[in-house]
């Protein structure tokens, strides 16, 4: 055994069939005490009192073993690496969105390249669709009057059936009474072609640099709010005129007030007299068959949804690397 001598504080080799007893220390001839040997010895566990009658002992937990190999001495395991803000680990991309009891799902993905097509593509259907009649004045299924945006905008004579006209089936006579609605489709058509080229200029400038073009390189970094503002202030402009009437729906109404204009300047003083007069003149313009088209709805609903594109678009851009943000029905 080696010791440490208490007195000269060497170290001490003696033998071991000294362990326990008195043992001289070589280097300054001192006896010392010197520790026993250790002998293992399992004791035997204490006697443990008898649980009373009819109780049950807990079963004891079992601990689950793993059948994975022991690292190896020195080995550092691998930090996990952090996902990015807006990532779901893979395994939970879909079971942490689904509620509970859902069985299936059914998604779309907002796609950014998508996204970034639509507003040239909706703003180029409204503009299209301006060469098609918005109101007309039907005979059936036939149109005996139409009314383009561009006619009503310079006030132009509409789209006329001679032969229907000549029928006498829709009255005439109000074709003089036509006004120009300028200025309210003047603003709405340059705002419309502004939101236009700026939004296919986006869309093209893939190979040409806007720092090029001195006046396009100021307004380039704001060419999504200028497309934006466009679209959504044609649309109001165009949702007034479809509030104040088309020039052709106008003239019509105008057309009608003047035949009643001599029984209305009799009926002002009967309130009862003046609410049949108003019916009999709703019953004079229905009788012209005045309808708005599918085409000027489908106008206002291209034009607002380049609106709601154009917000999208944007959203999606502040969103950096994050995945595209995916719509889930859950049934």
């Amino acid at each position: 055994m080696r010791l440490i001598c208490p007195h000269c504080m060497n170290a001490a080799t003696v033998a071991d069939d000294v362990a326990g007893k008195e043992a001289t220390c070589p280097n300054c001839g001192k006896s010392f005490p010197t520790p026993s040997r250790y002998n293992a010895a399992v004791s035997e566990a204490a006697s443990l009192p008898a649980p009373p009658p009819g109780l049950v002992p807990p079963t004891p937990p079992q601990v689950p073993t793993s059948h994975t190999p022991p690292a190896p001495p020195g080995f550092v395991p691998p930090a996990a690496t952090a996902l990015p803000d807006g990532f779901l680990p893979p395994g939970q991309a879909t079971s942490a969105l689904a509620p509970t009891g859902s069985t299936q799902s059914v998604g779309i993905t907002i796609s950014p390249k998508v996204v970034a097509w639509l507003p040239a593509v909706l703003l180029t259907a409204v503009f299209v669709l301006t060469f098609f009649p918005w109101v007309g004045s039907y005979a059936g299924d036939s149109a005996v009057y139409s009314q383009r945006p561009w006619g009503a905008m310079f006030g132009g004579s509409p789209g006329r059936n001679y032969k229907l006209e000549e029928s006498g089936t829709i009255l005439g006579g109000w074709l003089d009474k036509l006004r120009s609605d300028w200025k309210l489709l003047v603003p709405f058509f340059l705002l419309l072609l502004t939101g236009l080229v700026f939004a296919w200029a986006e869309r093209g400038m893939g190979t040409l640099d806007p720092q090029k073009v001195p006046p396009l390189a100021k307004l380039w970094p704001w060419r999504n709010s200028i497309v934006a503002v466009c679209a959504a202030i044609a649309l109001f402009f165009v949702s007034v005129q479809v509030l104040n009437g088309f020039g052709m729906e106008r003239a019509i109404r105008r057309h009608i007030s003047e035949q009643f204009a001599e029984r209305r300047e009799k009926a002002v003083a009967s309130p009862a007299a003046l609410a049949k007069l108003e019916y009999e003149e709703e019953q004079a313009y229905n009788a012209y068959n005045v309808e708005r088209t599918w085409w000027l709805y489908l106008a206002l609903a291209c034009n607002t949804l380049a609106v709601g594109a154009v917000v999208v678009r944007v959203g999606l851009d502040k969103r950096g690397n994050k995945p595209p943000p995916k719509l889930l029905l859950h049934y």
